[in-house]
């Protein structure tokens, strides 16, 4: 699932930061934390969606349709039932609920995924698609009755991004692979984080979730789309400033490892409730403790990317269903 580009696959970029953020999340407070929670938030997912975008461009493919089916709506209804029963197992639910509308947790990617794939055969037939999106985006923002349900407020919200992936051309940046744009591009990003350790506490990270009104943030000024504006911004830059930080020529271990970041996000869902149900939190208390829940979640990253896990896993995340389709002959 991952092909590359410039050489080495732009997943390389993301499963380590991806899965880092969780494990630091229920520990995003503080001085120490939150400014770097605020950093990975603030282009992770927007990054991640432009990728995904990226890798979207055969809309026109005989296999379009089987692939959606097949990688996304699949793995989506099972991973869904299989986090509702884990979770009744251990924080132990009054009651087995299969909420396939209301995406569990991190399974809103995939149903969202599922959405934008929908949609994006469609939507590159209209004409100014992409600056539509956005201005449909920010007028999501006000609408109170949009969040969770169906994963819409994320998906209208994260579309702008996945639609400029599917526009996007690997050329555009070939230019900016100097060692000078690559010292400007590690400037950008030391800067931002010093600006959020010093000004950060003041922050709602629900502004980078996709998923809230802005009424429930706390803004009912009319120009509250603005701050939308604003934050899709700061995800263009510095998405910009990671891909060219990215390494134009692969490197073999964590190639490898991103070759299988499927594994790392679908699986280590269940390792972070556990660790929350079994008070593994309750023994970080002082700064330089929280700071190895960084070194924990990239080694707890690395091991679900193994290719060891992906032998002993692939029958439940890459199951074979070419049995539910009918072969077209190529027509």
């Amino acid at each position: 699932a991952t092909t590359e580009i410039y050489t080495l696959s732009l997943h390389d970029a993301l499963p380590i930061s991806s899965r880092r953020r969780h494990i630091i999340e229920p520990l995003n407070s503080g001085q120490t934390l939150k400014p770097l929670y605020l950093l990975i938030y603030s282009f992770h997912m927007p990054l991640f969606v432009f990728i995904a975008g990226y890798f979207s461009k055969n809309i026109n493919s005989a296999e379009y349709t089987k692939k959606v089916i097949s990688r996304l709506v699949i793995p989506y209804f099972l991973f869904e039932s299989l986090y509702s029963l884990f979770d009744i197992l251990i924080f132990n639910r009054d009651k087995l609920v299969f909420s396939y509308l209301t995406p569990y947790w991190i399974m809103w990617f995939f149903f969202s995924m599922i959405l934008w794939k929908i949609v994006l055969p469609y939507a590159v037939k209209i004409r100014y698609a992409l600056p539509i999106s956005i201005v449909l985006a920010v007028l999501a923002g006000y609408a109170n009755d949009i969040g969770y349900y169906a994963s819409l407020s994320r998906t209208i919200v994260f579309f702008p991004f996945f639609l400029a992936g599917y526009y996007f051309d690997k050329r555009y940046l070939e230019r900016f692979f100097t060692r000078t744009f690559r010292l400007i591009s590690v400037g950008i990003i030391v800067v931002f984080f010093l600006a959020l350790f010093q000004y950060g506490q003041e922050i709602k990270v629900q502004w980078f979730y996709g998923s809230f009104s802005y009424e429930a943030l706390e803004h009912k000024e009319w120009f509250a789309g603005a701050y939308r504006i604003i934050i899709y911004l700061i995800a263009v830059v510095l998405s910009f400033c990671i891909l060219i930080l990215v390494p134009q020529r692969r490197i073999t271990l964590i190639s490898q490892l991103g070759q299988n970041t499927l594994y790392t996000y679908l699986i280590h869902g269940f390792i972070m409730k556990y660790l929350i149900y079994v008070g593994f939190y309750s023994h970080f208390t002082t700064t330089w403790m929280k700071g190895l829940l960084i070194i924990i979640g990239i080694g707890i990253s690395v091991i679900l990317s193994m290719n060891a896990t992906r032998f002993l896993l692939k029958w439940i995340i890459e199951p074979k269903f070419d049995f539910l389709f009918v072969e077209t002959d190529g027509k």
